[in-house]
């Protein structure tokens, strides 16, 4: 599978407002992974009270943390998970439209900004769920 031209830097856009930067795109296996990383000080520092830190016990911290894409053969999203978040879930349970626009790779543009979306309803929770339960 290849990814869609100008994909990953709709991600980058996206992604950039918290903190994870771009590291790689691999493919093995008909399976397409794309990672993202982030500082895990500078993250809880400006995320505190998720339980990511918590997640590690005393390996915290880790040299970065991750968040990942990944993509079967026909270019759907089978994974979209950062740290202890499986986005796709979350999406599911909280709203149906954001779920589906989460589980195509149609529109590229829309796809990127739906992952953006699903990692501001994880880190903001207060704050997306009047937007999205009403």
């Amino acid at each position: 599978m290849e990814l869609p031209d100008g994909y990953v830097d709709c991600l980058r856009d996206e992604l950039a407002p918290f903190g994870l930067e771009f590291a790689s795109v691999a493919t093995a296996d008909d399976l397409t992974s794309v990672e993202f990383r982030a500082d895990p000080e500078s993250f809880v520092r400006d995320y505190p009270g998720l339980g990511v830190e918590e997640s590690y016990g005393e390996q915290w911290p880790p040299e970065f943390l991750s968040l990942w894409l990944r993509f079967d053969a026909e270019d759907n999203p089978i994974e979209i998970s950062f740290e202890v978040f499986d986005l796709l879930i979350w999406a599911a349970s909280v709203d149906p439209e954001l779920r589906d626009r989460l589980n195509t790779l149609a529109d590229p543009d829309d796809h990127a900004a739906a992952v953006g979306q699903a990692l501001a309803g994880v880190l903001y929770p207060a704050e997306t769920e009047d937007v999205f339960l009403g």
